[in-house]
């Protein structure tokens, strides 16, 4: 494993980066006025620049915050009351873009993990998985990430 370089983001790749954590990133494009290709574009070019290509969202919001690049975001509520498997899908889903492997890491059916999903994002009162795992760093269930450079594999999100 190598140490990822330290590395600063543009205002706008910061920009886009906090629309991202605080769970309204798809707002973005309107509220800039910019087509959702160019901000597609642009979160391309912030997972490159995070040593991040083709991550999820979420393994990139986890990055983002384990780096420092980006504050995480104040919870409107405090940490519900989170089960060891719950915790253990928020881990998965801050580290993992791959569907198979976050079942597997999990121990849970492929063709039911989008609704465990769902279910924990709505208990966390969080707008997608990449905002759940942002509030698991703001309620500390999530560590920061080990900053070193591993490949990634495709995105699910």
């Amino acid at each position: 494993m190598t140490t990822r370089p330290a590395v600063s983001l543009t205002s706008t790749q910061k920009e886009i980066a906090l629309w991202l954590v605080d769970g309204t990133f798809d707002k973005f494009a309107a509220h800039r006025h910019r087509s959702p290709v160019t901000i597609r574009g642009h979160l391309s070019r912030v997972r490159i620049r995070m040593a991040a290509p083709g991550s999820s969202r979420a393994v990139l919001v986890h990055v983002l915050l384990s780096a420092g690049q980006v504050p995480p975001p104040t919870p409107n509520k405090p940490a519900p009351d989170f089960t060891d498997a719950d915790q253990m899908l928020m881990r998965a889903l801050a580290q993992h873009s791959r569907a198979t492997t976050i079942a597997e890491v999990c121990g849970l059916p492929l063709r039911g993990l989008r609704n465990r999903i769902d279910e924990l994002c709505t208990k966390a009162g969080a707008a997608d998985p990449a905002h759940l795992v942002a509030l698991g760093h703001s309620w500390q269930v999530l560590a920061p990430a080990p900053m070193t450079a591993e490949p990634t594999s495709g995105a699910t999100q």
